[in-house]
C-alpha cells in the first residue's frame, strides 16, 4: 500500500557506553536503486568493464532501466553480482528487498500541480523522483485516484518526473514541452529520457514513439 512509503524510517543505536564495530559496507539493508538510460551500460562496456563486473540491472520501459547500488557512508557503489554475493543478497530477492529498504523514506505529499492544466509533478525532495516509477502501489493507490484519463509520464531527469492526465486537452503537448526544458537545462549525467510512458495495471508501456536521447 502507498502508506508503506510514508512516515519516519526506523533507526537503531548502540547502548550507552558501547562502541559497536562499524558495519560492513555492502549489506542487504543498504541496497538501493536508481533509474538509468540504457546508454549507461553501453558506456561501461565501451570503457572495457568485464561482464562479471557489470552492475545488475533490469529493463523498465523503452530506453530506461533499473540499476541497483549499495548506499555506503562514503559513496554509491554499483551492485555487481560478486558484491551482492558478498552481502548475502540473492537476485531472486532483490525487488522485495529494495522495496522494503525504501519504506518510510518519503513524505506523504509526493504530487504537486503544475502551472499547466492537467500536468502534475512528483516531488520527493531527495533527487529520487524517477525512482517512483518502480513502485506500482504509488500509481495504483495514489496517482490513479487523481487522474481521470490515462496516466502518461516522462522522466527527463533523475529528479524530474512529470505526470499528464490525458482527460485534459493539450496536456500531452504540455508534458512534452516541460520535459524538453528539463532535459536540456543542464548537460550532465543526470538527464534520462524524453520518451513518454503510460502506466497500466500490467506495468509501463511506451505511449508513443518519440525521439529520445541521453547525455553525451
Amino acid at each position: 500500500m502507498i502508506g508503506n512509503w510514508f512516515g519516519k524510517r526506523k533507526t537503531t543505536g548502540a547502548s550507552a557506553g558501547t562502541a559497536p564495530p562499524p558495519p560492513p559496507p555492502y549489506r542487504a539493508d543498504n541496497v538501493t536503486l536508481r533509474i538509468k538510460h540504457t546508454d549507461f551500460l553501453k558506456a561501461l562496456q565501451a570503457h572495457g568493464v568485464p561482464p562479471e563486473q557489470m552492475p545488475v540491472t533490469r529493463p523498465l520501459c523503452g530506453d530506461l532501466l533499473v540499476s541497483y547500488a549499495f548506499d555506503t557512508p562514503d559513496q554509491f557503489v554499483m551492485a555487481t553480482p560478486p558484491l551482492l554475493a558478498q552481502a548475502g543478497v540473492s537476485l531472486v530477492d532483490m525487488e522485495a528487498l529494495v522495496q522494503a529498504n525504501f519504506k518510510g523514506m518519503f513524505s506523504a505529499q509526493l504530487m504537486t500541480k503544475s502551472n499547466r492544466a492537467g500536468l502534475m509533478q512528483v516531488r520527493t525532495g531527495q533527487d529520487l523522483e524517477a525512482v517512483m516509477l518502480v513502485f506500482d502501489s504509488f500509481w495504483s493507490d495514489h496517482v490513479k485516484s487523481q487522474v481521470k484519463g490515462d496516466i502518461v509520464v516522462c522522466a527527463p531527469r533523475r529528479n524530474v518526473l512529470l505526470i499528464a492526465d490525458t482527460a485534459v486537452a493539450g496536456t500531452l503537448e504540455a508534458l512534452r514541452e516541460e520535459a524538453t526544458l528539463a532535459f536540456h537545462q543542464t548537460r550532465d549525467a543526470h538527464a534520462l529520457s524524453l520518451q513518454m510512458m503510460q502506466w497500466t495495471d500490467a506495468g509501463w508501456v511506451l505511449h508513443a514513439p518519440v525521439n529520445t536521447g541521453a547525455p553525451a
